[in-house]
């Protein structure tokens, strides 16, 4: 196959041009031959037609971590990788799932290789998933590859449930509340109003709270729209280039779940970083695998930026250091990886350490928001009735 690369001279003049090897080392190996000096080696993309509108459509966690979990295993009873995916086919129940395998079967029986095969649906199967399965066909062990894969699809899916389990209850709880605010302010407020008519003059605060109720029973309609159309607003902004850095940068100085983001973020990097590299895949490659799966847009823009350092002949971890947004301690890690030319090991206590401290944030945040969650909503429903609760004291203390 061909690899193009990028390469410096001993003059220190960047060139560039393509070379055909067998694999990635045996193309590093081959440009030193030229007297040349490798920065970064990138595979030639697959050339592939896709002719299946299903292509286009996504597949559920649960069937890619089946065809993961369920291939390695049988590759590992020393079943070959056609009557593996046959197997398969026939115990997946997702029809659509179910046509792209046989698709893939089909493409491996006519002479593809098995990544070249999942290349053709990239909608369901990412870079870093071909990636990895690539290397394990040059290195002929695909078992070793899925089991790495379904071991690291299945540690995410962990670090997103424990985080949308911590949020749960705490949203729940603020819908809940909100409402009940709602529908008191709305229908049980008006009706406490007529009692205050005869006064004169009320206290602030009960002024305040009839002026919203009124606003609120007379314009709900309006309310909801406006609702609505803020919600849009926001969704488009979010779908913008400039709106994800701007909730990204705000996401990240939140208090305490700023720090839970950054560290699960960098602990999924770090993750996949490691799986790529045991699989041989050159270090810029793996970044460019690895940075796109984060869902934090100014976190990635920071990593481009260490991996255009890099390529320039830089070290990524001086240059992680430089970046204000990651922690001091990462760059500092890689730095010394570098040193002692053990970047896979750096990663993988990176990615564990994260991972732990993410877990324990996550408890701490599902202790913080639910007194938390109670007090607001407290303090709210409190006010409305200490506004309803005034005039009566008022009316009692004029009588006497």
């Amino acid at each position: 196959m061909n690899f193009f690369y990028k390469a410096k001279k001993k003059s220190a003049e960047t060139v560039t041009g393509s070379i055909s090897a067998h694999n990635e080392t045996e193309a590093v190996e081959l440009i030193h031959q030229l007297g040349l000096i490798p920065v970064e080696v990138v595979a030639e993309k697959y050339e592939v037609k896709v002719e299946d509108f299903s292509a286009n459509k996504r597949a559920s966690f649960k069937d890619l971590y089946f065809l993961t979990k369920q291939l390695a295993n049988l590759l590992k009873s020393g079943v070959s990788l056609m009557k593996g995916l046959s197997l398969i086919i026939e115990q997946i129940q997702n029809k659509h799932f179910k046509s792209v395998v046989s698709r893939v079967e089909q493409e491996v029986k006519n002479g593809k290789s098995f990544s070249s095969a999942l290349a053709m649906f990239p909608a369901i199967f990412s870079d870093m998933y071909i990636a990895m399965i690539h290397a394990g066909e040059e290195s002929g062990n695909v078992y070793e590859s899925l089991t790495n894969l379904s071991g690291h699809q299945k540690k995410q899916r962990e670090i997103r449930s424990k985080i949308r389990a911590a949020l749960a209850y705490p949203l729940f709880m603020a819908v809940v509340g909100f409402a009940t605010v709602y529908y008191i302010i709305v229908f049980v407020f008006p009706r406490m109003i007529v009692l205050f008519e005869n006064l004169e003059s009320m206290p602030v605060p009960t002024v305040l709270m009839i002026e919203i109720s009124r606003v609120l029973s007379k314009n709900w309609g309006w309310v909801l729209v406006s609702v609505g159309v803020l919600l849009f607003l926001l969704h488009l902004l979010y779908h913008s280039r400039k709106g994800r850095s701007l909730f990204s940068n705000i996401i990240l100085k939140l208090p305490v779940f700023g720090e839970v983001v950054l560290k699960s973020e960098l602990a999924r990097f770090s993750s996949a970083l490691v799986m790529l590299l045991k699989s041989g895949v050159s270090l810029t490659r793996a970044l460019d695998i690895a940075i796109p799966i984060l869902g934090n847009e100014l976190i990635k823009v920071q990593l481009y930026q260490a991996k255009e350092n890099l390529i320039a002949g830089g070290s990524l971890g001086e240059s992680i250091k430089q970046l204000k947004g990651l922690p001091p301690m990462l760059g500092h890690l890689v730095s010394v990886g570098e040193e002692s030319d053990s970047l896979e090991e750096v990663f993988t206590e990176i990615s564990e350490s994260y991972e732990q401290e993410t877990e324990e944030k996550i408890k701490i945040l599902t202790t913080l928001f639910e007194p938390c969650m109670i007090l607001i909503i407290g303090l709210m429903i409190g006010f409305i009735v200490f506004a309803m609760l005034l005039p009566i004291f008022q009316m009692d203390t004029l009588m006497q």
